[in-house]
Formats: C-alpha cells, sequence, structure tokens
C-alpha cells in the first residue's frame, strides 16, 4: 500500500509544511517570540530564532529526501510538541491563533482546522518512520549539502535581522522623552484627559504598518486582563487602508484618526506606546506592543 514513492511523496509534502512554516516565522521572528509568550511560555521566548531555524533545517532534510526514515521521527515529535503547546494555548488561556506560519499566515479559519491539519501531517510523518524502509548509510549529495548551506545562511541572517530580545531580559532602555513627565506637560494632553485613580494605555499606530498589525490582539489584551483601565487608540493613514484595517482587524475599540503632522507630535515611529499612571507616562514602548504578561515583568 505505501511503496517507496508514495512514501516520498509524504515525505516531500511534510517538508513543504515546515519550510512554509519556518519561512513565515523568520520574517519575523521578534513577533513569533511574542507568540510563545501568549501561549504562557515566556521563558522559551529566547529559543524563538533556533526554533524557527530547526524547522527550516528540517524541511530541507525531508524535501531532498536525505533521510526519510529520522527526519520523518523527528517530524512526529516537532509536530506533536506543537500541537500539544496550541492545546494548552487554546484551551487554557483562549490562544486562536495557532501562530503556524508566522506573519504568513491571515486566516480566519477557525482553530479546529489548525488541529486536523497537524493530525494528517502527524499521522504521514508516523507513516513514514515506520513503512521507509531502514537504507545503507550514503554520502550526501554535493549540491544538496550547498544548498542547505545557503539556505540556512540567508535563514540565519534573517533571524537576526527580525528578531529582538525579549524586553524582560533587556536592561531598562534609554528614557523617551515622555518618560515619567505629568500628561499636562507633553502634548498627549491635547487628545486626552486622564483621572489621578485610572490606568491608561495610549496606542499609536498607522493603518499600514505590519508591526502595528502584531500589536492587536495584545492591545485587545491589555483591556480584557484588566492590565488598564482604559485604551486610547490613534491612527494615521488613508480611508482607504482604513477600510481594510478595519475589514480583517473588526477593531472593538474606539480609533481616533490623527492627521501626519498631529501624529508627529506624538512620536515618529509606529507602533508606539504609553502607559499613563496617576497621570503620568509611566512607560513608553516604541516597538510591537508585548503581551500583558511580559509587559508587567519589564524592567522598567
Amino acid at each position: 500500500m505505501f511503496d517507496k514513492k508514495i512514501l516520498n511523496i509524504y515525505t516531500i509534502i511534510i517538508g513543504i509544511f515546515f519550510l512554509i512554516s519556518g519561512a513565515g516565522k523568520v520574517i519575523n521572528t521578534a513577533a513569533f517570540s511574542n507568540l510563545i509568550a501568549d501561549y504562557g511560555l515566556s521563558y522559551l521566548m529566547i529559543l524563538a530564532p533556533v526554533i524557527v531555524l530547526a524547522e527550516i533545517l528540517l524541511g530541507l532534510s525531508l524535501v531532498l529526501l536525505i533521510n526519510p526514515k529520522r527526519d520523518a521521527f523527528i517530524s512526529l515529535l516537532l509536530l506533536a510538541v506543537f500541537t500539544g503547546a496550541f492545546a494548552y494555548a487554546h484551551f487554557v488561556r483562549g490562544i486562536n491563533n495557532c501562530g503556524c506560519f508566522g506573519t504568513v499566515e491571515r486566516s480566519s479559519l477557525p482553530p479546529v482546522f489548525s488541529f486536523i491539519r497537524n493530525f494528517i501531517l502527524i499521522g504521514m510523518s508516523l507513516i513514514v518512520w515506520l513503512k521507509y524502509a531502514k537504507e545503507a548509510k550514503t554520502e550526501v549529495a554535493d549540491w544538496k549539502k550547498n544548498l542547505i548551506l545557503f539556505v540556512m545562511a540567508v535563514a540565519i541572517f534573517i533571524a537576526g535581522f527580525t528578531y529582538s530580545t525579549p524586553n524582560f531580559l533587556m536592561a531598562k532602555p534609554e528614557s523617551n522623552k515622555f518618560q515619567n513627565k505629568h500628561i499636562t506637560n507633553t502634548p498627549l494632553s491635547k487628545y486626552i484627559q486622564t483621572s489621578t485613580g485610572r490606568r491608561y494605555l495610549v496606542f499609536c499606530f498607522s493603518y499600514t504598518c505590519p508591526y502595528c498589525w502584531n500589536s492587536i490582539e495584545n492591545l485587545r489584551q491589555f483591556k480584557n486582563t484588566n492590565t488598564v483601565d482604559s485604551l486610547v487608540v490613534f491612527a494615521a493613514g488613508e480611508p482607504k487602508d482604513k477600510l481594510i484595517f478595519e475589514n480583517n482587524f473588526k477593531p472593538d475599540f474606539v480609533i481616533k484618526d490623527l492627521t501626519g503632522k498631529e501624529m508627529d507630535e506624538l512620536t515618529k515611529s509606529y507602533p508606539t506606546a504609553f502607559y499613563v499612571e496617576h497621570d503620568t507616562v509611566k512607560v513608553v514602548i516604541e516597538s510591537e506592543l508585548p503581551s500583558p504578561f511580559i509587559f508587567k515583568k519589564m524592567n522598567y
């Protein structure tokens, strides 16, 4: 039933999955790192680049049929771990984004489809591992070695370029000009009025900024987890971009549009978030918004 040709096809399909998965994550390794934190595994955030590169390496080895039996076993273990982690994140923490394909994934399908896909791949990996005949060890062709070295070198460069050390592992950043200032002494006072006993998160973003898009779910969680009492959201962009954003992200918070000149008074980089407590700007984050869990661990 499972001759070598069929098993090779299964192997290549599994390899393509890992290659797409790794490529989707490597173009924004920092976002994948933040997703690991959202899963409740913040202590593993530092391993994000290693996981991404391992997926790409395994995908290449599978597609090139270097050692299908061995690689299918590794695939089986990884898929079981990934599926278990997503099951925990979904059923315990309410996370619906499996993050399987990083920023490439823009599917609105329910999580059950992610589980079905993973179980199919687990089944294929199990079949290849059990049914593939053990072959005598042979030398890997030079062109395969060179291809793997080239792809991995590019992947390592991109992973290093798109990864940032988790905020709670970093030293205290250089103060922003808004840092520790009373809100009345900043341009924020033109757009919001605060109450001493309340906590605010002021989020400034652009409708076309991918790093801003990656922050939206974490922004929602700041309110849902009562990390802040109020969200104040400012955006810049064209009406057509706003429409695309609203259709895809369906914001459940009020967004006030500012002109480019008005936004420049607040920030020149997107996204930027200001955490305001006791009428004072306590924290300024000029990068992707971390999850509330990670935010509480920052060394400010």
